[in-house]
């Protein structure tokens, strides 16, 4: 039985070469780390403890030049060369400073964003805002500081999804994006991560209309996949949302469709 984890086929199919490129682009020590799969032992056959020990000297002495790595940073400041130039209305000034919530510019958003791109030939933009009641006013919307937020999402953490025909046109109906939450220890030090997927529907009413949910499933005391309280987020009216705020990026189009990495040959080279 499927729960909340199933990842779509294409993802499933894709997910060697995204690991693959990241490894790679990460440098020696990444792909040293992963031992036989990039450095095939010899006489695999041979089990013997002298063998083990040969190997690790192999792996030890082995080269790796990132030539891949160098490329992708080239890259992408060959693609910054020249400052892009963004244009936002006074509401969404704080966009230039702070996109995302953590301290990153619409800028760096942006790079990561080609970043991804020239290694996973796919990324994704997710559009947040905070759970606070309609603002009557703008002076009202300004007090409560609730500012949308763009978030960046790599190729790998968009785990499944699917679409649906609404008035002859193609929506997104299911996301499912995988999320780490951290959360600190009762001595006030450490610092654990906990897997937890957040998942956006767009839900058909009885009207016939289609309006946007958000649910987190997070593990319960059992290891299963529970989910929480549903929300249906509205706009600064207090109207539902029709559509999921959430597009995949694409190095020619937007789509569901998911092509090889501009940088898979060369990854494969520097192998």
């Amino acid at each position: 039985m499927s729960d909340v984890t199933f990842q779509h086929a294409e993802y499933v199919k894709n997910l060697p070469y995204w690991q693959k490129l990241d490894d790679v682009c990460e440098g020696e020590d990444a792909v040293k780390a992963k031992g036989e799969k990039y450095l095939p032992m010899p006489n695999a056959h041979d089990k013997s403890p002298a063998n083990k020990s040969a190997y690790e000297a192999y792996l030890t002495r082995a080269v790796f030049y990132e030539v891949t790595g160098t490329t992708l940073n080239s890259l992408v400041g060959a693609a910054f060369a020249t400052d892009p130039s963004f244009k936002f209305p006074p509401e969404l000034a704080h966009l230039e400073r702070n996109a995302n919530g953590a301290g990153l510019s619409t800028y760096q958003l942006a790079q990561n964003g080609i970043r991804h791109l020239l290694k996973h030939y796919r990324c994704a933009l997710y559009v947040d805002y905070p759970d606070v009641p309609p603002a009557r006013n703008l002076a009202e919307f300004k007090a409560q500081k609730a500012y949308p937020m763009i978030h960046l999402l790599n190729a790998l953490d968009v785990v499944n999804w699917d679409s649906v025909m609404i008035d002859n046109q193609k929506k997104l109906c299911l996301v499912v994006i995988r999320e780490f939450k951290s959360e600190r220890g009762a001595d006030g030090f450490s610092k654990t991560e906990q897997e937890q997927y957040r998942v956006l529907r767009l839900e058909q009413e009885g009207n016939g209309e289609y309006i946007y949910s958000v649910q987190v499933y997070t593990k319960g005391e059992k290891g299963n996949w529970v989910g929480g309280e549903k929300k249906f987020p509205t706009d600064y009216n207090g109207n539902f949302w029709t559509y999921i705020p959430f597009t995949f990026v694409g190095a020619i189009d937007n789509s569901e469709e998911i092509k090889k990495p501009p940088l898979l040959p060369l990854a494969n080279l520097n192998l």
